[in-house]
């Protein structure tokens, strides 16, 4: 049991400098398109609104009925 703790300490002490010696390679950086952006806010506020809407007509007809 010593010999296999022992075993796995040395591999992962060994494990960074194998990993240091690949080099790694940065992608070029490539400007994004904003339309994406602009139709998940539109989205996003949309439903907020509907959301909205539809909680202040559940409210309105509960007090139409005079439902507490």
């Amino acid at each position: 049991m010593n010999k296999i703790v022992a075993g796995l300490t040395m591999l992962l002490m060994t494990l960074p400098a194998i990993a240091d010696d690949e080099v790694i390679v940065a992608a070029p950086r490539v400007d994004a398109d904003p339309t994406g952006m602009i139709l998940f806010a539109l989205f996003f506020v949309g439903l907020i609104g509907v959301y909205a809407f539809v909680i202040m007509r559940g409210e309105r007809k509960k007090k139409k009925d005079g439902v507490k």
